[in-house]
């Protein structure tokens, strides 16, 4: 930080000197304007990626995705672009894009972006989401276990305990959702991933007590009413499984999940078809 700061600091006091100095030559009104223009010259240089930024995010808003993506990917090669923006492209590129170009793109140009330093930790959870969907899954992981470390945060422990789970690693989960849970128990990522844990372990009455708790909070993700879904198909109350699973429908699928539409599908058709056979 310390770094951007002094050579941003360096650039508009030297326009601010160069500017008193012509005032010798210009007269005051000439080198006020000079420095205006300069310092508008140094704005459109380093800021010039902000109107790919406004237009993605345009697009974004109307669903028009692949333009969006094409303004993320000319913003995000900018030297200027800030971690959260390169962030969300990374994202975006994953969903509707290419995750090979995303795993391009760390390889090759994220090791030359000047990234502050409070901006770092959330850029490295997302590049160990990148790595984790470009079959690089044991380096995500020991990527976010070498962050949580030293930097105890919600958005790690949500990644990583995620990961684990869908990697099939449950004593491991088991370990770093206990963890989290001390360390954010009111997070519902959490809360989620500990029902699904217990969901892995057959303990179906504490996985169906928290699952409920979340479906009563009105979560915006499929895990609890997939899960809940099968435990109701379990008890052979096909009706609300099918309800439950005609609401996951509605929701995105989780960068960092193994349940996908299709599974949705899958369960939908199981259920339909117990329901047959118990009439």
């Amino acid at each position: 930080m310390k770094t951007t700061l002094n050579k941003t600091n360096i650039i508009l006091i030297s326009i601010i000197l160069l500017s008193l100095i012509s005032s010798t030559f210009l007269g005051m009104k000439l080198a006020i304007l000079l420095c205006l223009l300069l310092f508008l010259i140094y704005l459109i240089i380093t800021k010039h990626y902000f109107i790919k930024v406004y237009k993605g995010m345009k697009a974004y808003k109307i669903e028009n995705y692949s333009n969006a993506l094409e303004n993320y990917r000319d913003a995000a090669l900018s030297k200027y672009c800030s971690g959260p923006i390169i962030s969300n492209y990374l994202i975006c590129e994953l969903k509707y894009g290419k995750p090979s170009i995303a795993r391009e793109y760390i390889d090759e140009n994220l090791i030359s972006k000047n990234i502050k330093s409070n901006e770092k930790l959330n850029l490295e959870v997302t590049k160990a989401i990148v790595l984790w969907k470009t079959n690089s899954q044991e380096e995500a992981i020991n990527l976010l276990k070498h962050l949580i470390e030293n930097n105890k945060n919600t958005y790690i422990y949500e990644t990583l305990t995620s990961l684990l789970l869908a990697s099939g690693k449950f004593n491991e989960a088991k370990k770093y959702i206990s963890e989290a849970m001390e360390f954010n128990s009111d997070n519902n990522i959490i809360k989620s991933n500990y029902a699904e844990l217990c969901f892995k372990f057959e303990q179906f009455d504490e996985a169906e007590k928290t699952f409920d708790y979340l479906i009563n909070e009105n979560v915006k993700f499929i895990e609890p009413y997939y899960y809940s879904a099968l435990l109701e198909r379990k008890k052979g109350n096909c009706d609300k499984a099918f309800e439950l699973l005609r609401i996951a429908e509605n929701f995105n699928e989780s960068l960092v999940s193994l349940i996908t539409h299709k599974d949705i599908e899958q369960a939908l058709n199981s259920v339909l078809i117990k329901s047959l056979n118990m009439n």
